[in-house]
């Protein structure tokens, strides 16, 4: 069912609802997440990425979703890592380390544009465990492995080895399938507590790869640690010195508070003492995954004697096709659009940081008042 507006064509109401739905009902669970992650996102470079079912091309459709991804699974973990791994010719390679730095691994992903061959998931998976397995265990250890072809070329059963390997050490390995799901790919997924999923066009597979921004259960009992973190202070001089990420010499840059070597941003990992270096605002956009906030209950306005307009943008009730949702907290009403802003980008109520702040105010000008009056 398709309804036009003033806008052109729209999807109908249910199917608004549905993508509403996908896009938030996988938030509103309350478990135990962790905010410092460790992913290797394995690409499938065989030569089925010429295929052209994915318009313009599987590979081209591969690059532009997995840059539009990491960019997002940073913003969304800043102080998280992530490595790359591509297989082809029954190979599997791993073209950039496990770092914060998001536009190293757009690039090293760029750079690797021969498609051949078939590809093999348990090398791949092996080389994914290599990387993984001296990562400390305070944080997630994932596995994002997008597929494209129907096929693998495994040294090894990989049911023997490679699985039991990636159990003990608590990797979760998860699928995206650019074609049909393969047994052993489901397989992998279900005894490593992961997912295997199966796209339908361009779109869906944009909706798929960005659920995994959101960091994971946390897989059995994990132990609270300690990390040690850095905060330096950007810092610009007249002459120019040399930063150690890209070896030129440059006039601004971060610090290091431990060693004193500089950085052109953040967040990052000092090269020579290996700290972590971020920045207060990093660590506060981690926290919007231990603290959520509650899915907003759809609203229905045509009950209402009076207009509606979203507390957000004050779009008013005028479009019978519009459909708008309550906070439970503090009862604002807000529009689709304001909706899923609030929930996959804000991470805070309108509504609410509102009534907070009138009553810090109002508790401020009791404490005013009490204060005059006790000073006559």
């Amino acid at each position: 069912m398709i309804e036009e507006d003033e806008k052109g064509l729209r999807p109908s109401l249910q199917e608004e609802r549905k993508i509403r739905d996908r896009r938030l009902r996988h938030d509103d669970k309350r478990v135990r997440r962790g905010m410092q992650r460790h992913l290797c996102l394995v690409l499938d470079f065989s030569k089925t990425l010429l295929l052209q079912d994915l318009k313009p091309s599987r590979y081209h459709c591969l690059l532009s979703t997995c840059e539009a991804f990491i960019k997002e699974y940073f913003d969304q973990n800043p102080i998280s890592q992530l490595s790359i791994i591509i297989t082809k010719n029954s190979k599997a390679e791993k073209i950039s380390e496990l770092s914060g730095n998001p536009s190293r691994h757009i690039q090293a992903m760029k750079d690797s544009i021969a498609t051949e061959g078939e590809p093999s998931i348990q090398n791949a998976l092996d080389v994914a465990l290599s990387t993984l397995c001296y990562v400390p265990k305070y944080g997630s250890r994932e596995v994002i492995f997008i597929s494209s072809s129907l096929t693998s070329c495994d040294p090894t059963d990989i049911q023997k080895t490679t699985i039991p390997q990636l159990q003990q050490e608590q990797i979760r390995v998860s699928f995206i399938h650019l074609a049909a799901e393969l047994h052993i790919c489901k397989f992998i997924a279900e005894h490593t507590n992961g997912s295997s999923k199966v796209i339908l066009n361009e779109e869906h597979f944009q909706d798929t790869i960005m659920l995994s921004c959101q960091p994971p259960p946390s897989m059995g009992k994990v132990e609270a640690s300690l990390v040690e973190m850095g905060f330096p202070q950007r810092y610009t001089s007249t002459i120019p010195t040399l930063c150690i990420c890209h070896e030129k010499f440059k006039y601004s840059g971060y610090i290091c508070p431990r060693c004193g070597s500089k950085s052109c941003e953040l967040p990052t990992d000092c090269q020579i003492c290996n700290l972590s270096l971020v920045s207060s605002p990093h660590l506060a956009r981690s926290y919007h995954h231990l603290f959520q906030i509650p899915l907003f209950q759809e609203f229905n306005w045509r009950d209402s004697d009076s207009i509606i307009k979203c507390f957000s943008c004050l779009l008013p009730s005028l479009n019978t096709s519009q459909l708008y949702f309550s906070c439970p907290r503090c009862h604002q009403v807000f529009c689709l659009d304001c909706d899923l802003l609030i929930h996959e980008s804000l991470h805070n109520c309108p509504g609410c940081e509102n009534n907070f702040d009138q009553s810090h105010n109002n508790d401020n000008d009791n404490n005013n008042n009490n204060g005059n009056g006790n000073s006559h």
